[in-house]
C-alpha cells in the first residue's frame, strides 16, 4: 500500500495551455474521492503524443518527491484503443499510473515491484469516456490507491515482459567517436536535451570523453553543426553554438543567449548524430 501519511498525486499530462479545463476535471475527480489529498502539477506542456519527452520528464523529476507519491501520466496517442492501463510500485515506494505505451520502459524495467492491469471498473468514473482516460480511469484510480486501496484490488497482475518498448533510439560507435541519439526535451530557451548520459565528463558506459574547449559537430536533418564543449555559459561568445551537461546529467545543445531549437532546426523526437 502507499504511504498513507503522505497523500501526494503528481500529474504529467500534454494538454497544453488550452487543456486546462481536462486538468481542472482530473483534479476534481480525485478531490472527491480524496479531499486530503495533494495535487501537484509537474507539467502539462509536453509536446503533444511524445512519449520520449514525457519519459524524460518524468524519470528526471520523480525521486525528488517524498516515497508514497502516485504519478499519474496522460499521454496517450492510442487512448480508447487496445492499449493497456498500468499501475505499478518500484523499489523506492513511488507509484506510477499511465498508458502501456513506452513511457515506463527507459526508466523503471528492473525495478518494478508489483505491477497491475487496471481493470476493475467498480474504481472508474462513470459513464467512460473513449478519449479521457485520464479523468475516468487513471484520475479515480489514483486517489483510491492513496485512499488505502491495495493494487491487486485495481486488477490482474501484469506481465512486465509485455511492457511496451519506448521508441527512444541510442547507438554509440565507439572507433568513430560518433552517438545517433534523440532530443528528448526543449525548454523554454530552445535547448535542446539530448539522451547521452554524461557521468565526470565521460560518456556512460564508454570511454568517450569530453573535455574543455574540445569541439564537437553534430549533424541535424542533413545539416551539420559545430560547437564546442564547455563547463558554463559565460565562457562563450553570445551566440556560440555549445555543449554543455544539464542539471540532469545528460548532454545539450545551446546557443548562448539564443535559441538553439529555432536557429540549428531540432525539435522534441528528432534523431541526431553527435561526433565528439
Amino acid at each position: 500500500m502507499a504511504d498513507f501519511n503522505q497523500k501526494l498525486i503528481c500529474l504529467l499530462t500534454d494538454f497544453g495551455s488550452d487543456g486546462q479545463h481536462y486538468v481542472a476535471s482530473m483534479k476534481a475527480i480525485i478531490l472527491k474521492i480524496n479531499f486530503n489529498i495533494k495535487i501537484i502539477d509537474i507539467s502539462h506542456h509536453i509536446t503533444p503524443y511524445s512519449i520520449i519527452e514525457a519519459s524524460y520528464v518524468l524519470k528526471t523529476t520523480y525521486k525528488y518527491f517524498p516515497e508514497g507519491t502516485v504519478f499519474i501520466i496522460v499521454v496517450d496517442p492510442e487512448v480508447g484503443g487496445f492499449r493497456e492501463i498500468l499501475a505499478f510500485k518500484i523499489e523506492s515506494n513511488y507509484y506510477f499510473i499511465g498508458p502501456n505505451n513506452g513511457i515506463f520502459s527507459d526508466t523503471f524495467t528492473n525495478n518494478i515491484t508489483e505491477c497491475v492491469e487496471i481493470q476493475n471498473d467498480e474504481f472508474f468514473q462513470k459513464p467512460i469516456s473513449n478519449t479521457f482516460h485520464g479523468r475516468d480511469i487513471m484520475a479515480p484510480v489514483g486517489a483510491h490507491l492513496l485512499s488505502g486501496i491495495p493494487l491487486n484490488r485495481f486488477g490482474p497482475k501484469f506481465n512486465l515482459n509485455n511492457l511496451k518498448l519506448s521508441p527512444i533510439i541510442y547507438d554509440i560507435n565507439i572507433k568513430k567517436k560518433t552517438i545517433n541519439c534523440v532530443i528528448q526535451c526543449i525548454d523554454s530557451f530552445g535547448n535542446g536535451t539530448t539522451n547521452i548520459p554524461i557521468i565526470n565528463s565521460k560518456v556512460q558506459n564508454s570511454e568517450l570523453l569530453l573535455s574543455e574547449d574540445m569541439k564537437i559537430n553534430v549533424n541535424i536533418r542533413g545539416d551539420s553543426f559545430e560547437g564546442i564543449f564547455t563547463s558554463h555559459f559565460s565562457r562563450v561568445l553570445i551566440k556560440s553554438i555549445i555543449f554543455l551537461v544539464g542539471s540532469t546529467g545528460f548532454l545539450e545543445i545551446s546557443l548562448n543567449q539564443g535559441n538553439a531549437s529555432k536557429e540549428l532546426g531540432f525539435n522534441v523526437g528528432d534523431i541526431i548524430t553527435v561526433k565528439l
